[in-house]
């Protein structure tokens, strides 16, 4: 179980469709009729990242990279893992590298795959909590950590349906979802069982030898964050522009 508190802007749909119209030079905009329909949705989001990494202020979008979700809680209580672990102000750093190796669009169904990989290990650093046990051993400490994650693979998946506001016509997700791999994990929590370094740091490299066993775990949690977070991003992007802004028979 994983919960993420976000910041989710309602439609306003008005003024801020005439900012948008500077703010679109910057984007591709692709037709479905063109053959290479698909290659340009690729494309687009391809050049988006950079722009979305920064934030886009006069839209509202807040900025992708670092992308912070300011609270995200796990939950686990299967036998090998028993494990309550909250992270609080969590940024995710590196986003940006992000290459979208591939992107497919039904705009008659108003579906989207995408598929992508980071060229520099994604990190996640913020605050923690946790209690419990993991394999043979406890666990317990709050402080700062970090998590790098080597060779991040991120493939999602959007279903959306599409909305009449003031005569134009919008996106909204209806669903999302986000996997993602890696090669390898490095964990590294401070202030483990209040301070003792000499436990802190066996526990440490008792989890970095044990990365795969713990993440098989925890992922579904960090997914469900994931697509929380990235639904209230695109959302407020897609509040923004209208559907004949992005795509174009």
């Amino acid at each position: 179980m994983s919960y993420t508190k976000i910041n989710r802007l309602p439609y306003s749909i008005g003024t801020n469709q005439v900012r948008f119209v500077d703010e679109a030079k910057e984007f591709v905009k692709c037709h479905t009729s063109d053959l290479a329909f698909n290659e340009c949705v690729r494309a687009g989001l391809q050049s988006a990242i950079p722009h979305l990494a920064m934030g886009i202020p006069s839209l509202g979008l807040r900025k992708m990279d670092p992308l912070r979700i300011s609270k995200l809680g796990i939950d686990q209580g299967i036998q090998s893992i028993k494990l309550r672990l909250n992270f609080k102000d969590l940024d995710i750093i590196n986003m940006r590298s992000l290459i979208i190796k591939k992107a497919t669009y039904d705009p008659l169904n108003y579906g989207m795959s995408i598929e992508s990989e980071a060229q520099k290990p994604i990190i996640l650093q913020g605050l923690y909590e946790m209690n419990g046990q993991i394999l043979v051993l406890p666990i317990m400490g709050n402080g700062r950590c970090k998590i790098s994650l080597e060779n991040f693979k991120l493939t999602g998946i959007l279903q959306m349906t599409q909305s009449l506001k003031n005569g134009s016509i919008f996106l909204e997700i209806h669903d999302l979802s986000w996997k993602f791999t890696t090669s390898r994990i490095n964990i590294k929590f401070d202030n483990l069982f209040n301070g003792n370094k000499v436990l802190g740091n066996h526990m440490n490299n008792f989890l970095n030898e044990n990365w795969r066993e713990l993440f098989d775990e925890m992922q579904s949690g960090f997914e469900q964050a994931l697509s929380f977070t990235f639904m209230g991003i695109i959302q407020q992007f897609l509040n923004q522009v209208p559907l004949k802004q992005i795509f174009n028979d």
